[in-house]
């Protein structure tokens, strides 16, 4: 057997004119570092480069977050909801309408788990939320009023509602 020349890693394939010019992209990928290739509409290659890209967009800020979760958001709704024991169903079905909002439908499995933290949420979202929640206490509404309006948006949204 040692007579015999075997070449494991050489296979003969017969490839179509499309995978010849995918291999001939990934080569050229192989060239280029912090760097995207891409094919425009025209199916020309295009070389990006992502750092650069990057420099422009808006990248959340964990202080805003912090500020816009605790001590506005959290604060609102806590100080706003009636308290006592008699009344935590009543904060945590509002907690659980407002937290799928502010976690873009995520909603509670079988098991109590979210998935997502709404501590971690889009800035945009938690702004969303505090001005619900800011328009509800104008108006001096219900808890169930402000468990309306999170419903509202999260139909309007699309998300759905916890079960």
């Amino acid at each position: 057997m040692s007579d015999k020349k075997t070449n494991i890693n050489k296979v003969e394939r017969k490839l179509s004119k499309e995978d010849v010019e995918r291999l001939d992209i990934l080569q050229k990928s192989e060239e280029v570092k912090g760097e995207q290739l891409s094919i425009n509409l025209d199916s020309e290659l295009v070389i990006e480069n992502q750092a650069e890209q990057l420099l422009g967009q808006k990248i959340d800020d964990p202080v805003q977050k912090f500020q816009l979760y605790y001590q506005g958001l959290s604060k609102l709704v806590k100080d706003s909801l009636p308290k006592g024991k008699s009344f935590e169903d009543v904060r945590r079905i509002v907690y659980d309408e407002k937290n799928i909002l502010i976690n873009r439908g995520a909603k509670k499995d079988e098991k109590g788990i979210r998935g997502s933290d709404g501590r971690m949420a889009y800035v945009e979202d938690l702004e969303e939320a505090i001005k619900i929640v800011a328009d509800w206490t104008i108006n001096k509404g219900t808890p169930a009023e402000l468990f309306m309006a999170f419903w509202d948006k999260n139909e309007e949204l699309g998300y759905g509602h916890q079960d």
